[in-house]
């Protein structure tokens, strides 16, 4: 690299304060673009995940009690 390149390497160069408020500005512009979703949707997707896990949980549940009973058979 030559003389004339290794000075626009230096210029080019920020330092990490100026690197750090740039980033901070181009987050705070994605931040605007950011769409938060609806009250009634957030509440519909939360009782769908809790019902779904009560749902997964009874299932659990219910298949833990029938192997205790079968092995409970099986050990006597």
């Amino acid at each position: 690299m030559g003389e004339v390149g290794k000075q626009k390497a230096v210029e080019g160069r920020e330092s990490p304060i100026t690197q750090g408020i740039r980033f901070l500005k181009e987050v705070r512009v994605e931040a605007k673009k950011i769409t938060w979703a609806g009250k009634r949707q957030v509440l519909m997707s939360s009782l769908m995940v809790i019902l779904f896990s009560l749902f997964i949980g009874a299932y659990l549940g219910l298949l833990d009690i029938i192997y205790n009973f079968l092995i409970s058979l099986l050990v006597k």
